[in-house]
């Protein structure tokens, strides 16, 4: 009896299926993670550039194996740039139980709505440009902001006009978005406060075309006109310029899009004093490995235009905080688990030189400040500022 049991034990250990590696702990196994932004509307190039920097993430990992195995699928929506929209994708989301983490959403007001979605269900959210205050104010813990705040821009732009540019009266003109609202509160407050003066408030609309009205009732005597906004921004310049206003015109990242606003522009912004346009992003080539990543964007979709590398790198970020997730688990991680992850992960990008790493709000404490003119077709980088330089 005792040979016969030596027998059965050696013909188990003979016979059974050889254990996983440790590096392929989720073989066979799919994954998701999923990428919401405006993907149709005057936002759209944002929310595209964005689905498609997110795609090259999930493509380049599964050409390198997955995840520990498993293979990596992407979830895309569009959320028009609607709240009420993002809600519904936040929701869909939710109920995909492959879904373990999320880029996006764009727009500051949809992130706002969609994220008490994502704390319900446990899912972590990383948006890559939505840059309110209000996104990382609320105390959820799921949420996380790779990009800089407004109540960091704003102060940043007001301060470079009047101190560098010597620019005194301001127009201030926003969309009436939480995102352009917001921005154009924060420079107001930001530009009086460095001594400078706002001479007038108006508000477009989005979706708006004619422009001539709100250029006619602007003051004459104003020497910079700021906008907060996004798709809006292209023909009230147009409209500006052909009223024979010269005066500078200055933006938020909403006009950091060399597409949809440059190229929309029709010429306008080289036009008069030209234009100043803030950007939470370096110039492409600053950072090592963001040429490289270009140049593999650009042979599949095209130049980059906007916030390609920040999509990128928040897409790495969830990928790297799954994986961290799974080898502590030994498992298919909770989603849980995975923002936990995501919240201690120190990483090194490709939008930011400094390492991203999270404060306790869930803002990215590498994440800068840069100006930018216009030349021809594209912008060129005249000023950057961090954190540090802010609290000067």
């Amino acid at each position: 009896m005792r040979s016969r049991g030596v027998l059965a034990i050696f013909a188990v250990l003979t016979f059974a299926p050889p254990a996983a590696p440790a590096g392929a702990q989720l073989a066979g196994q799919t994954i998701a993670i999923a990428v919401a932004g405006p993907l149709t509307g005057g936002a759209a190039p944002f929310g595209v550039e964005q689905r498609q920097a997110v795609e090259l993430a999930v493509d380049e990992q599964n050409a390198a194996g997955g995840i520990l195995g498993a293979k990596v699928a992407l979830v895309s929506g569009d959320d028009r740039a609607d709240a009420g929209e993002g809600k519904a994708l936040a929701q869909r989301f939710c109920d995909d139980a492959r879904v373990l983490g999320v880029v996006g959403h764009v727009n500051s007001g949809v992130s706002v709505e969609a994220s008490t979605v994502y704390k319900g269900c446990g899912l972590g959210m990383l948006t890559a440009m939505s840059s309110s205050p209000s996104v990382t104010e609320r105390g959820l813990d799921n949420v996380f902001r790779l990009t800089n705040r407004d109540d960091h821009k704003g102060p940043a732009i007001a301060g470079y006009l009047v101190r560098k540019m010597r620019k005194k009266r301001a127009v201030v003109v926003d969309d009436q978005t939480p995102y352009g609202r917001g921005l154009a509160d924060l420079f107001a407050q930001a530009f009086v406060r460095v001594e400078g003066e706002v001479a007038s408030r108006t508000r477009v609309s989005v979706g708006q075309m004619d422009f001539s009205p709100t250029v006619a009732s602007l003051p004459k005597d104003f020497d910079v006109l700021f906008f907060a906004g996004i798709a809006e921004a292209a023909p009230l310049l147009r409209e500006l310029r052909a009223a024979g206003r010269r005066q500078l015109f200055a933006c938020g990242d909403g006009c950091w899009d060399a597409k949809g606003f440059i190229a929309r522009a029709e010429g306008a912004t080289t036009q008069g004093e030209g234009v100043l346009v803030l950007s939470a992003a370096p110039a492409v080539g600053r950072v090592p490995g963001s040429a490289e990543f270009a140049a593999r964007y650009r042979a599949r979709y095209g130049p980059i235009a906007n916030y390609a590398v920040n999509a990128y790198d928040a897409a790495r970020l969830i990928l790297r905080a799954v994986e961290t997730a799974a080898r502590r688990t030994g498992g298919l991680p909770a989603r849980r688990e995975v923002t936990a992850a995501l919240r201690t992960t120190t990483f090194q990008g490709i939008a930011y030189s400094r390492p991203v790493a999270w404060d306790p709000k869930g803002d990215n404490t590498a994440a800068v400040i840069f100006l930018n003119v216009v030349e021809g077709d594209h912008f060129n980088e005249i000023a950057e500022m961090s954190r540090e330089d802010l609290a000067k």
